[in-house]
């Protein structure tokens, strides 16, 4: 997983990484995952927010399981002022 994060960041340099589902209910992952990150990049990207504070980079959902019910719904509503 570190890995194919990692590959996202050098293809798409997005400016936070969000990890969520079941899976990352196991938040021990978390250091894990960063530590993979931060080895597979090998020094290909200089920007301090991956390299000093990785912790707030690559994180957990804000609204935990609810994140995609929100988006969604989010984007519904905006759907619909557009028709408006």
């Amino acid at each position: 997983m570190g890995q194919a994060i990692a590959a996202v960041i050098l293809l798409l340099s997005p400016k936070r990484v969000i990890l969520g589902g079941g899976v990352m209910h196991q938040e021990q992952l978390f250091p894990l995952i960063r530590r993979e990150v931060r080895q597979a990049l090998n020094g290909y990207v200089s920007a301090p927010k991956i390299l000093e504070t990785i912790e707030t980079y690559i994180v957990p959902p804000g609204l935990g399981d609810n994140a995609g019910l929100f988006g969604a719904l989010a984007l519904g509503i905006e759907a619909l002022q557009e028709l408006a």
